[in-house]
C-alpha cells in the first residue's frame, strides 16, 4: 500500500514538474543565481523536514503546485513518507541546471539535492519560477 501512494505521489509530483516545463536540463539562465537557488531548495527540504506544510504551500509554492499539492495531500500523503525517511542528517550533494517552458519561454532553475536521512538518502528536484517560488518538486 506504501509503495503504490508513494509512486502516485511522485507522479503527481513529477506532472507539476512538467507542467512547469521543467523536463530536462540546460545551462542556467542568467536571471537565478545558482548559490541563491541551492539555498532555496535547501529551505523547503528543511521546511518539509519541520512538517510545515503551510509555509511550503502558502508562501514557497507557485500557483500550479498549489493546485497540484495542498495542505492536506500534503500532510496525508507526503510527511508520511519524510517521516519513515528517519532523522535529517544534511545536506549531500546538490547541482543545479535551468530549463525553459516550450511554450511559454518561461525559464526555470532546477536544484537537485540529496538529503541524508537517518535511515537512508533521499533525492529531491525542485523547480523554481523567475519569483523563486516552487513550479515542480519530485523526491525519491
Amino acid at each position: 500500500m506504501k509503495t503504490g501512494r508513494m509512486g502516485y505521489l511522485l507522479g503527481v509530483f513529477m506532472l507539476a514538474g512538467m507542467l512547469a516545463g521543467c523536463v530536462g536540463g540546460q545551462k542556467l539562465s542568467e536571471q537565478f543565481d545558482e548559490e541563491e537557488v541551492k539555498a532555496a531548495a535547501e529551505e523547503v527540504i528543511e521546511i518539509l523536514n519541520d512538517g510545515d506544510v503551510d509555509t511550503l504551500v502558502e508562501e514557497k509554492w507557485n500557483s500550479t503546485m498549489r493546485g497540484m499539492a495542498d495542505k492536506d495531500m500534503m500532510e496525508k500523503d507526503v510527511l508520511p513518507i519524510v517521516e519513515e525517511l528517519g532523522a535529517f542528517e544534511g545536506f549531500d550533494k546538490e547541482a543545479v541546471t535551468g530549463n525553459k517552458d516550450k511554450d511559454t519561454e518561461q525559464e526555470f532553475a532546477v536544484a537537485i539535492i540529496i538529503g541524508k536521512y537517518e535511515k537512508r538518502k533521499a533525492q529531491f528536484t525542485i523547480s523554481f519560477d523567475e519569483d523563486m517560488k516552487v513550479g515542480g518538486f519530485y523526491i525519491k
